[in-house]
């Protein structure tokens, strides 16, 4: 029994879904092979209750930040959306999901900026970075969905 031509496109187009949803599920598999990792920062735009859980219509999307180790030179590179790259201090690389660097500062403090099986933590002399509590990661699947929607009109940006 030969296909109808609605057949072919339901095909192709169920077929594009899931070569689009492979790549997708392979994107940070590959990124870590090249010694990157992703962080996709979200925020909520109504108050969190003591880092509570934001409500999903409230959540906005961060710049990505994208960092990229090198353990044979000890040595991190960040770069924050489509910024100019920059090279974090006094770090002790293992892999790309797993490392640590420090930096004193005058002002501010020892500020220490680690990332350890890609989750990303910042201290500062020791107590969680204040932006934390503004800025916190989120999956790549739902980074996603909230900008897709931010993108469609079918919710606010700030």
């Amino acid at each position: 029994m030969p296909e109808t031509v609605a057949e072919r496109i339901a095909a192709c187009l169920i077929a594009g879904l899931l070569l689009v949803l492979a790549a997708f599920l392979m994107w940070p598999a590959f990124e870590h092979f090249k010694g990157e990792a992703t962080v996709y920062r979200m925020f909520c735009a109504s108050n969190r209750n003591d880092d509570g859980p934001c409500v999903f219509r409230d959540e906005l999307t961060s710049v990505t930040e994208t960092y990229k180790a090198f353990p044979d030179q000890q040595s991190v590179i960040v770069w924050i959306g489509s910024e100019a790259p920059s090279k974090l201090d006094n770090c002790a690389v293992r892999d790309a999901l797993n490392w640590r660097c420090t930096k004193s500062d005058k002002k501010v403090g020892t500020v220490e900026l680690s990332m350890a099986n890609g989750r990303l933590s910042e201290t500062v002399d020791g107590y969680p970075s204040p932006s934390l509590t503004l800025f916190y990661q989120a999956p790549r699947w739902r980074w996603w969905l909230v900008k897709m929607l931010e993108t469609s009109g079918l919710r606010r940006q700030v």
